[in-house]
């Protein structure tokens, strides 16, 4: 199960628009701009970015006067994906917009800008990767700005912010898939992944199973050594795995896993 791409595959994961704003027990109707937004296909196929840009800017304000969401999640990606094209320091930039916007948000918006800001974090890292492991940990140093940020840094903020996105478990458990449909290519067995939480939990779980950690680790990093990580189901979701290496991508998997 993935999710559908739109505009171009270099800014595929800015595209987790997912747009549609319910819960279990209640869903509500609200404007979807599709005229708008066909308007806004025509300029980018015509690569129009400042005249799409504008247009999307209109939604974005008509989206936030009327509380809608799922559309603002749709305009601020969008936006964010446009600007690459036409701003110095975009991706700084768009980090620094997304922020602002998951600090105002509420669920389950918040639980997918944070997912989403989770992946902008990790992409400024690959982008970056060369020149971040040439600089040692300080200490006092402005962490406000990105550019003095090492490697434990931000994959210490990517972290959190894929923590905190399924952080509101029972919510997103409650938060079915097919409403957001649009954008995510189905595969044939969408009962292994039902709800949000499915979703948010699995792209978390792409960044903690890997080994993007693995050239700084300190003396005690955890390693996946005890017999019950490959235990039956109740034997496994029941077991305790102690560490020390806070940082430790491997373990946080392992947890959600659990």
């Amino acid at each position: 199960m993935h999710l559908k791409p739109f505009l171009r595959a270099s800014v595929l994961f800015v595209l987790i628009s997912l747009f549609c704003f319910f819960t279990s027990n209640a869903q509500k109707t609200m404007d979807d701009y599709s005229t708008q937004w066909k308007k806004i296909d025509g300029f980018i196929s015509k690569g129009l970015t400042k005249s799409a840009l504008d247009e999307v800017d209109k939604i974005y304000n008509a989206a936030k006067k009327n509380s809608n969401d799922p559309q603002i999640i749709k305009a601020l990606l969008f936006k964010i994906t446009l600007k690459q094209n036409i701003e110095e320091d975009a991706s700084v930039k768009s980090i620094d917009t997304l922020e602002k916007e998951i600090a105002t948000s509420k669920e389950p918006a918040k639980s997918i800008l944070e997912s989403i800001g989770a992946q902008m974090y990790l992409n400024y890292f690959q982008q970056n990767r060369y020149k971040l492991y040439s600089r040692t940990n300080t200490v006092n140093l402005n962490k406000k700005d990105i550019a003095t940020w090492t490697t434990d840094d931000l994959h210490k903020k990517i972290g959190q912010l894929y923590m905190a996105s399924i952080k509101n478990e029972t919510l997103l458990q409650q938060t079915k898939l097919e409403p957001f449909d649009a954008i995510v290519i189905k595969g044939n067995a969408r009962y292994l992944r039902p709800t949000l939480y499915d979703l948010l939990a699995h792209r978390a779980l792409d960044y903690f199973k890997s080994d993007e950690r693995d050239i700084t680790q300190p003396a005690y990093a955890f390693e996946i050594k005890d017999k019950e990580a490959f235990a039956p189901l109740y034997g496994f979701v029941k077991y305790k795995f102690n560490t020390k290496d806070s940082a430790s991508l491997h373990h946080k998997a392992l947890l959600i896993f659990q």
